[in-house]
């Protein structure tokens, strides 16, 4: 008999089809072909039952070269039609010999997917499993969690939420170990921009928005400034120096307002002043010499000494301007140093107060340069100080009673659009308490004065911002109080956060008011404080008036629990009032009222009637079992919903309610519930109906 050997064709397809699993080498034994300097597609892989398990009998640089297989839908790369092939070092993987028997040319026609009972260490030894990160594909764990299972189960190749950094912490702190929680898909998801506006307060927002932005990302990467180390430590340090710059840039915007401001209000009392020496001369040298000519040259001569010493207050203006800003970057790193160190969740009142320790360093540092100028025209200020005029209003600091005309508006200090939150969509702005924060720099600044004047040592950065409450370590404990008032800047109490709250704005109407419902209640294993949901609906409570388009609808958890709630809103463009809002995307984690009411479904509503349907045969069925018949156009567009004669359910609503269209014709049909207040006395569920006749 002839060896079996004397047959072969060496010919794939004539010949035995061998078969083979293999793992691919690490990415040192890769060599040129994962550096760019290849050809083709292909690893080396080590297989099962052929290649030793002894790296020094086969190493792993010696095992053959597997070229991949590729599908047909992935592209030969003619045409520039091709996808990247995705195997890893450890891979598993699935092919067959081109030789047959011989076994020298290996083909990948599949890889299996790893579980996550995989261990992901470095290579140990052939056939083990080991990670397949290399030094060129890393994964620090910050972004994207080190889990490198592809199953079918919840765990696998988790992806990033779309929530912000620091709420991505919060729920990988709940029930889940830091390595295999949350990760935020983008680090600048929650933070603020603020867009270009005429307000005059605009720098102050802008300010109050960077440290609203600070605080945000320092909360995510650690509690305090202090416990930072290593890596967390340094990119800390960037930080500080990156939005130091930030404030700097706006703050040159307040510092050249203050002292044109200054200079402005200086200007008519400087002319008032030169026309009462003229005059205080002129009768002075007139009643001693009775020549009125000799008392004109007098006080013209008077007011000709004054030229020198206020032209040399103007020209030092810019120079005093440029000195502030050149000089307050190391006041502002001071100050968020300690806002970091000390504020464990931003509150407004810290905004404010960081803006008034500004003001006070911008207002100390005007007075400091400019007296020394002052006392040379003293007898023509008439007593006027500029430390008084800055301290003194709002105009002073921003500039709006100068700017403005007989005809002229003055800008609105609660412009409700000009703030956006990346990953959320507009934020209403309630505006700047441009008072109130001047009031705070003021009293900041007499109580530091007192400090002083008793001998005490205060711990000061400049002036005295060591009397806010940024500065104060207690500034995060619940019941916090100051002699600046009531700025608690701790976690969020349940008793006196204010649950979650529906905030309508824009659409240039007013008196919109509206309440969230929350579903799909759950208790909050944190601490006992309270319970949470999503939001399923909203109830309109006021539809207001004047809208010209539909207004914006901001969804508020005052807690800072809840997140992913998104609502519309729909107008009468005939009467500008709020006729629904309907709830595009529930959320979850949203803080429960424990007074909410128990509402219905009222009435569906058509947010889009779609086209193609059919009145006589189309139906629509809801989620709490009603069925409905429908109304359409002339385009076969849903134009009412009816109850279908029966069994009508009136259910408490505890979940998103969702409506099934049934139908073989139309398409593009979106219906939204509306809710109300159960009426009292309202039975559940209507069982019959009998009309009665008297």
């Amino acid at each position: 008999m002839l060896e079996e050997s004397f047959l072969k064709t060496n010919f794939l397809g004539r010949d035995g089809f061998r078969w083979w699993i293999g793992q691919v080498a690490p990415d040192e034994a890769q060599g040129a072909q994962n550096d760019g300097g290849g050809w083709g597609n292909r690893f080396k892989v080590r297989i099962l039952g052929y290649h030793p398990y002894s790296t020094v009998e086969l190493p792993n640089e010696d095992l053959p070269w597997a070229q991949v297989l590729l599908s047909p839908s992935d592209g030969s790369g003619a045409a520039n039609r091709g996808k990247t092939v995705r195997l890893s070092p450890s891979d598993t993987v699935f092919g067959f010999f081109l030789d047959g028997d011989n076994a020298q040319i290996p083909v990948i026609t599949g890889v299996f997917g790893r579980t996550s009972s995989v261990p992901s260490s470095t290579f140990v030894s052939p056939f083990v499993p080991f990670t397949g990160y290399t030094g060129k594909i890393k994964n620090d764990g910050k972004n994207i969690i080190r889990n490198e299972s592809n199953e079918q189960n919840s765990q696998s190749q988790k992806s990033p939420k779309s929530v912000s950094p620091q709420d991505a912490k919060r729920l990988s702190t709940n029930g889940q170990a830091p390595d295999k929680g949350e990760r935020s898909a983008y680090n600048a998801i929650g933070d603020k921009i603020v867009a270009a506006t005429a307000s005059g307060t605009s720098t102050i927002t802008k300010i109050k928005v960077e440290i609203e932005n600070f605080v945000n990302k320092i909360r995510s990467i650690t509690d305090k400034v202090t416990s930072a180390v290593g890596k967390a430590k340094k990119w800390i340090d960037a930080e500080i120096g990156k939005i130091t710059a930030k404030i700097q840039k706006v703050t040159s915007g307040l510092v050249n307002d203050m002292v044109k401001n200054l200079y402005t209000a200086m200007e008519p009392i400087i002319n008032q002043g030169l026309k009462l020496l003229y005059r205080t001369v002129y009768a002075l040298v007139l009643a001693a010499t009775g020549s009125s000519i000799i008392a004109h040259k007098a006080g013209v001569a008077a007011q000709a000494a004054m030229i020198e010493p206020v032209k040399k207050i103007a020209d030092a203006l810019p120079c005093i301007a440029n000195s502030i800003i050149g000089g307050i970057g190391d006041t502002i790193k001071g100050i968020l140093s300690s806002v970091a160190d000390n504020i464990t969740n931003f509150v407004s009142c810290i905004g404010d107060q960081v803006v008034a320790g500004l003001m006070n360093h911008i207002i100390g540092g005007i007075t400091k340069f400019i007296q020394p100028l002052l006392g040379a025209i003293d007898k023509i200020l008439m007593g006027f100080s500029p430390l008084n005029f800055l301290r003194s209003t709002a105009e002073a600091i921003i500039g709006l009673a100068s700017s403005l005309s007989c005809e002229q508006v003055a800008p609105e200090y609660n412009s409700p659009t000009n703030e956006w939150v990346i990953g959320k969509g507009p934020s209403d702005n309630t505006g700047v308490p441009i008072n109130e924060i001047l009031e705070a720099a003021n009293k900041a600044d007499s109580l530091a004065a007192d400090i002083i004047n008793a001998g005490q040592d205060l711990s000061d950065l400049a002036g005295s911002l060591g009397v806010f409450d940024f500065m104060n370590p207690s500034v995060s404990i619940p019941g916090f109080t100051s002699q600046l008032g009531k700025c608690y800047a701790g976690p969020p109490q349940l008793g006196g956060c204010g649950g979650t709250k529906v905030k309508i704005f824009g659409g240039f109407g007013s008196g919109g008011t509206a309440n969230a419902i929350i579903g799909a209640i759950k208790a909050v294993a944190d601490g006992g404080r309270g319970i949470t949901g999503s939001v399923i609906g909203v109830d309109l409570v006021n539809g207001g008036g004047g809208y010209t388009f539909p207004p914006f609808v901001e969804i508020v958890d005052e807690c800072k629990r809840g997140y992913g709630a998104v609502a519309r809103s729909e107008i009468d463009y005939n009467t500008g009032q709020i006729t629904n809002i309907y709830i595009v995307s529930e959320g979850e984690g949203y803080t429960v009222s424990n007074d909410q009411d128990d509402y219905i479904d009222d009435a569906p509503i058509i947010v889009d009637p779609g086209i193609g349907y059919d009145s006589k045969n189309d139906t629509v069925t809801d989620s709490n079992g009603n069925d409905y018949t429908i109304e359409t156009d002339e385009d076969g567009g849903i134009t009412r919903l009816n109850r279908a004669d029966g069994d009508i359910k009136f259910n408490s609503i505890t979940e998103l309610v969702d409506y099934d269209i049934n139908t073989t014709t139309g398409f593009g049909a979106r219906i939204k519930p509306k809710f109300k207040v159960r009426p009292t006395g309202t039975q559940g569920r209507v069982k019959q109906v009998i009309d009665c006749i008297e």
